[in-house]
């Protein structure tokens, strides 16, 4: 199999030389009659390195333990709502203790819905910036809170359907039954589910802390610092699928670093055309 390390290498080495030339050709032409300020700014900025975290070359943190913090806090919050709503609400208001515990339940399940979509859309784009290996360590950890709320509604749905159908006409007796009473049975799910969220999310926010603060370089960079390592040779007895699909997320991630050198230089493009015409 070839080596991608070693190519990966050449072909960077290669960018950077066709980068020099291009960028000198370009402002060959936009020399005269132009404010080489403006100018001179487009060309460092196109001399950057291109396969860095972002445009200026700093370590962009995933910044989602905010977010995993808040969904963990109102899950928190609504267990205490209903331990007070079992406990120490009046024995006539236990209906409608009841049907308030309801609500906040549908709601939870659309906050985390949302949720989820945002945790998805940070991840993709730390996946753009070339970290792949911890957007696949975390691929689980990041939709567990979906599905945790998911598969409790579902159990609590089921709970309540048997309850209703156990009681039938006699429901609104038996929902004020003190430690019996059905907001009771929300309140001990919503506290279980509490705790399990409490697990799992702050383990993800470990694993974040960590990725944030040891701030390591895209996994192309890190394959080409190896000392043994190319992404095309693999040590005997390893997994053939694993190598397959690292090499396929180092080819995605060049594709993208190119496109963005590509549209750096057509802008440059532009800016000097539009200088060679207002000279």
């Amino acid at each position: 199999m070839v080596s991608l390390g070693q190519s990966f290498n050449a072909n960077r080495g290669a960018q950077y030389m066709n980068m020099g030339d291009n960028s000198a050709s370009i402002a060959g032409h936009a020399i005269v009659g132009v404010d080489t300020g403006n100018f001179g700014n487009d060309a460092e900025e196109l001399l950057d390195p291109v396969l860095s975290s972002n445009d200026d070359g700093s370590f962009k943190s995933l910044k989602t333990i905010p977010a995993f913090s808040i969904h963990l806090l109102i899950s928190t919050v609504i267990s205490f709502i209903g331990i007070v709503l079992a406990f120490a609400w009046p024995e006539d208001k236990r209906c409608e203790a009841y049907f308030i515990m309801l609500y906040l339940r549908a709601t939870f399940w659309l906050i985390t819905y949302l949720f989820d979509h945002l945790i998805k859309k940070h991840h993709d784009d730390l996946r753009m910036n070339g970290y792949h290996e911890f957007h696949r360590a975390t691929a689980v950890q990041k939709s567990i809170p979906l599905n945790v709320v998911s598969l409790w509604n579902s159990m609590l749905l089921a709970v309540q359907a048997g309850i209703h159908h156990y009681y039938g006409v006699n429901f609104w007796e038996h929902c004020a039954e003190g430690f019996l009473s059905p907001v009771s049975y929300i309140a001990g799910f919503n506290a279980l589910e509490t705790l399990v969220l409490g697990a799992t999310n702050g383990s993800y926010i470990s694993k974040v802390h960590k990725f944030n603060k040891s701030a390591p370089p895209p996994d192309a960079l890190k394959g080409s610092n190896n000392a043994s390592g190319s992404l095309g040779l693999m040590q005997p007895g390893g997994n053939t699928a694993e190598l397959l699909e690292k090499q396929a997320d180092l080819i995605a991630y060049l594709k993208d670093h190119n496109q963005k050198l590509n549209q750096k230089l057509h802008q440059m493009q532009l800016n000097a055309r539009t200088v060679n015409l207002t000279a």
